[in-house]
């Protein structure tokens, strides 16, 4: 097989491949966050960019490419919920830092916790050189793909 060929065929496999996974490592995180911690998933992800460091409303409307008051409506509900603190900037009080309570941190660290225990439980057949397989492809993927971010 040619090189062009093989390329075709890595791609069409990735295409084919990724988004059914990872709908169904959605799902998972969807029930875990919405039944077991009141939360709902687009919240869940507003947690997670939190503590990846997007710390303002702006930020997070920049990344989840929403609107501004989306964001903010989201932000007010996680407030409300104890999950979310906001501290004024002292530079420019209309601007201010996101911060995740313990509690959320808690939250985050338990919905990825029971993700993971699921997703072992889905690849508990897999060989020992099936999983080095699996590693290998998702370092590629990521260093492919991980330059466009942040």
């Amino acid at each position: 097989m040619d090189k062009e060929t093989q390329l075709q065929e890595a791609v069409d496999e990735v295409i084919n491949t990724l988004p059914g996974v990872w709908n169904n490592i959605r799902a998972k995180l969807r029930f875990a966050a919405t039944s077991n911690f009141g939360i709902t998933l687009e919240q869940f992800h507003i947690l997670r960019h939190i503590r990846k460091g997007y710390a303002s409303v702006a930020d997070l409307a920049e990344v989840k490419q929403i609107s501004r008051p989306a964001v903010s409506q989201a932000v007010q509900s996680l407030v409300e919920k104890g999950l979310v603190t906001r501290q004024t900037d002292v530079d420019d009080r209309r601007s201010a830092r996101l911060t995740l309570t313990p509690y959320a941190e808690k939250v985050l660290d338990a919905n990825y916790d029971s993700t993971r225990e699921w997703m072992k439980g889905k690849m508990q057949t897999i060989s020992s050189d099936e999983a080095e397989q699996v590693i290998c492809a998702m370092e590629i993927l990521k260093k492919l793909f991980n330059s466009e971010e942040k």
